[in-house]
C-alpha cells in the first residue's frame, strides 16, 4: 500500500474500508461543492471516496485523448496506488470535451477507470433532483441540450433559478438538492434507457458513481 494510500486511509478514520473511488473533474467550483456536500450528507453509504481537480486550461477544449488520459493516470490513480478494487471516475461535460468516445475507450482498456458524462454539463444531474423531466417538452429538451446563454445566464442555469429560487456556480444550497438524491438517480436511469456510453439527448452518467455513493432504499 503506497504512502499516499496509508494517510489517507488513517485520515479517513476508516481503516476497515478496501476500497478507493476516485471522483475527477475540472477545476469548478459547481462539482466539488456538490460532492462535498454529498460526503458529509446523511445519504452517503461511507464510502471511501477523494475528489481530484483535473487541470486543464479553460481555453483546451480538444485536449488530445491520450495527454489527457496520461495525465489523470499519473495525478489520480498512480498516486493512491489502486488496486483492483479501486475506482477512478472522469466526471465531464459534452460541452467541454470534443473527443468522448477516445476517451471512454481509453479508460474501458485501462480497467478501473470510468467516465460519467453528462449533456449537456453538470448542472442538468443539478436540475434531475429538483425539476420532473417527464414534464419537459420536446421544445424544453432541446433548450436545455443547446443551453444558451441568455443574459448573464445558461439556460440550465435560469431552470436552476426557477426551481430553487436562485443559483450561483460557485455557491448554491446543496440541502435543497440532497433529500431528492434518489429522484435524481430515477431520472438518470430513466432518460439513459438506452444505456448508452455517450448520452445522445440531454442527460447524465453521473448516476451510476452516486449509486455506488449512497445507502439505498429499503423499500
Amino acid at each position: 500500500m503506497g504512502r499516499e494510500r496509508q494517510e489517507l486511509f488513517r485520515e479517513s478514520n476508516t481503516k476497515d474500508k478496501e476500497r478507493i473511488i476516485v471522483l475527477a473533474f475540472e477545476g469548478n467550483d459547481t462539482e466539488e461543492i456538490y460532492f462535498s456536500a454529498l460526503k458529509d450528507c446523511m445519504y452517503f453509504n461511507d464510502e471511501l471516496i477523494y475528489l481530484h481537480i483535473l487541470k486543464r486550461p479553460k481555453t483546451d477544449t480538444n485536449s488530445a485523448p491520450k495527454h489527457v488520459f496520461a495525465k489523470l493516470k499519473s495525478e489520480a490513480k498512480d498516486k493512491y496506488n489502486f488496486g483492483v478494487q479501486d475506482e477512478l471516475w472522469m466526471i465531464i461535460d459534452t460541452d467541454r470535451w470534443k473527443n468522448l468516445r477516445e476517451i471512454v475507450n481509453q479508460c474501458k482498456t485501462a480497467g478501473g477507470m470510468y467516465v460519467a458524462i453528462s449533456n449537456p454539463c453538470f448542472e442538468i444531474w443539478l436540475l434531475m433532483h429538483v425539476s420532473d423531466f417527464s414534464r419537459f417538452s420536446e421544445e424544453e429538451k432541446l433548450a436545455i441540450l443547446k443551453n444558451k446563454k441568455q443574459g448573464n445566464r445558461r439556460h440550465l442555469e435560469k431552470l436552476l433559478v426557477g426551481a430553487l429560487g436562485s443559483f450561483n456556480k460557485s455557491n448554491f444550497e446543496t440541502d435543497l438538492l440532497l433529500p431528492n438524491i434518489h429522484k435524481a438517480i430515477f431520472q438518470g436511469k430513466v432518460l439513459d434507457s438506452a444505456l448508452e456510453e455517450i448520452p445522445g439527448g440531454i442527460g447524465s452518467h453521473v448516476y451510476k458513481v452516486v449509486e455506488k455513493l449512497i445507502i439505498q432504499p429499503t423499500n
